[in-house]
Protein backbone atom coordinates (compact mmCIF):
# COMPACT_ATOMS: atom_id res chain seq x y z
CA UNK A 1 0.00 0.00 0.00
CA UNK A 2 1.27 3.21 -0.97
CA UNK A 3 0.93 4.37 3.09
CA UNK A 4 3.11 2.08 3.74
CA UNK A 5 5.96 3.22 1.09
CA UNK A 6 8.42 5.36 2.62
CA UNK A 7 9.41 6.84 -0.85
CA UNK A 8 6.21 7.70 -1.18
CA UNK A 9 5.87 8.91 2.17
CA UNK A 10 8.95 10.73 1.67
CA UNK A 11 7.97 12.81 -1.63
CA UNK A 12 4.84 13.83 -0.46
CA UNK A 13 6.40 15.25 2.45
CA UNK A 14 8.88 17.26 0.06
CA UNK A 15 5.98 18.30 -1.71
CA UNK A 16 4.03 19.26 1.13
CA UNK A 17 6.70 21.31 2.75
CA UNK A 18 6.84 23.22 -0.24
CA UNK A 19 3.28 23.53 -1.01
CA UNK A 20 2.98 24.80 2.80
CA UNK A 21 6.58 27.68 2.32
CA UNK A 22 4.06 28.83 -0.72
CA UNK A 23 1.00 28.85 1.19
CA UNK A 24 2.76 30.82 3.96
CA UNK A 25 4.29 33.39 1.58
CA UNK A 26 0.85 33.88 0.74
CA UNK A 27 -0.45 34.45 3.76
CA UNK A 28 2.17 36.67 4.92
CA UNK A 29 1.79 38.89 1.64
CA UNK A 30 -2.14 38.98 2.48
CA UNK A 31 -1.13 39.97 6.01
CA UNK A 32 0.32 42.75 4.98
CA UNK A 33 -1.72 43.58 2.27
CA UNK A 34 -5.53 42.36 2.73
CA UNK A 35 -6.91 43.21 -0.61
CA UNK A 36 -6.48 39.98 -1.99
CA UNK A 37 -5.85 39.46 -5.01
CA UNK A 38 -7.68 36.04 -6.99
CA UNK A 39 -5.12 34.70 -8.29
CA UNK A 40 -3.01 34.68 -4.55
CA UNK A 41 -6.39 33.27 -3.03
CA UNK A 42 -6.66 30.59 -5.72
CA UNK A 43 -3.14 29.56 -5.42
CA UNK A 44 -3.19 29.24 -1.45
CA UNK A 45 -6.49 27.29 -2.13
CA UNK A 46 -4.91 24.79 -4.32
CA UNK A 47 -1.96 24.03 -2.28
CA UNK A 48 -4.31 23.38 1.08
CA UNK A 49 -6.80 21.28 -1.32
CA UNK A 50 -3.62 19.48 -2.63
CA UNK A 51 -2.08 18.98 0.51
CA UNK A 52 -5.27 17.81 1.65
CA UNK A 53 -5.76 15.27 -1.48
CA UNK A 54 -2.41 13.34 -1.10
CA UNK A 55 -3.28 13.18 2.48
CA UNK A 56 -6.25 11.21 1.62
CA UNK A 57 -4.38 9.46 -0.36
CA UNK A 58 -2.40 8.11 2.15
CA UNK A 59 -4.45 7.59 4.58
CA UNK A 60 -2.77 10.56 6.83
CA UNK A 61 -6.05 11.04 8.52
CA UNK A 62 -4.25 14.26 11.22
CA UNK A 63 -3.00 16.13 7.89
CA UNK A 64 -6.09 15.43 6.05
CA UNK A 65 -8.08 17.09 9.15
CA UNK A 66 -6.05 20.05 9.04
CA UNK A 67 -5.23 20.63 5.39
CA UNK A 68 -9.48 20.44 4.83
CA UNK A 69 -9.86 22.80 7.74
CA UNK A 70 -7.26 25.39 6.05
CA UNK A 71 -9.14 24.74 2.39
CA UNK A 72 -12.67 25.50 3.93
CA UNK A 73 -11.39 28.51 5.61
CA UNK A 74 -9.14 29.72 1.98
CA UNK A 75 -12.54 28.76 0.86
CA UNK A 76 -14.55 31.14 2.46
CA UNK A 77 -11.75 34.33 1.81
CA UNK A 78 -11.89 33.36 -2.06
CA UNK A 79 -15.67 33.44 -2.28
CA UNK A 80 -15.72 36.79 -0.60
CA UNK A 81 -17.68 35.41 2.69
CA UNK A 82 -15.04 36.13 5.29
CA UNK A 83 -12.29 38.94 5.27
CA UNK A 84 -8.28 38.50 5.22
CA UNK A 85 -8.02 39.88 9.05
CA UNK A 86 -5.01 39.57 10.93
CA UNK A 87 -7.02 37.03 12.94
CA UNK A 88 -7.67 35.29 9.95
CA UNK A 89 -4.33 35.40 8.80
CA UNK A 90 -2.93 34.22 12.45
CA UNK A 91 -5.30 31.35 12.49
CA UNK A 92 -4.26 30.32 8.89
CA UNK A 93 -1.03 30.68 9.85
CA UNK A 94 -1.03 28.50 13.19
CA UNK A 95 -2.65 26.27 10.84
CA UNK A 96 0.38 25.93 8.54
CA UNK A 97 2.64 25.33 11.45
CA UNK A 98 0.50 22.65 12.82
CA UNK A 99 0.65 20.89 9.58
CA UNK A 100 4.56 21.05 9.31
CA UNK A 101 4.52 19.74 13.10
CA UNK A 102 2.67 16.65 11.83
CA UNK A 103 4.24 16.23 8.84
CA UNK A 104 7.86 16.41 10.85
CA UNK A 105 6.53 14.15 13.64
CA UNK A 106 3.03 12.07 12.70
CA UNK A 107 3.07 10.37 16.08
CA UNK A 108 3.34 13.54 17.88
CA UNK A 109 0.08 15.62 17.81
CA UNK A 110 -2.63 13.24 19.23
CA UNK A 111 -5.99 13.49 17.32
CA UNK A 112 -7.76 15.55 19.95
CA UNK A 113 -4.78 18.40 20.57
CA UNK A 114 -4.50 18.89 16.69
CA UNK A 115 -8.16 19.70 16.74
CA UNK A 116 -7.70 21.59 19.64
CA UNK A 117 -5.82 23.47 17.81
CA UNK A 118 -7.54 23.95 14.74
CA UNK A 119 -10.72 25.04 16.56
CA UNK A 120 -9.64 29.01 15.58
CA UNK A 121 -10.07 28.14 11.80
CA UNK A 122 -13.23 26.25 12.42
CA UNK A 123 -14.46 29.35 14.68
CA UNK A 124 -13.76 31.83 11.93
CA UNK A 125 -16.47 29.39 9.84
CA UNK A 126 -18.98 29.73 13.22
Amino acid sequence: MLENDPEVLAAFAEESAQRLNDLERGLLEMERSPKLSPELTNAMFRDAHSIKAGANLLGLRQVERAAHKLENVLDQLRAGRIAATPEVCQALLDGVDLLREILAAPAAQGPNEADQRLAALANLLA
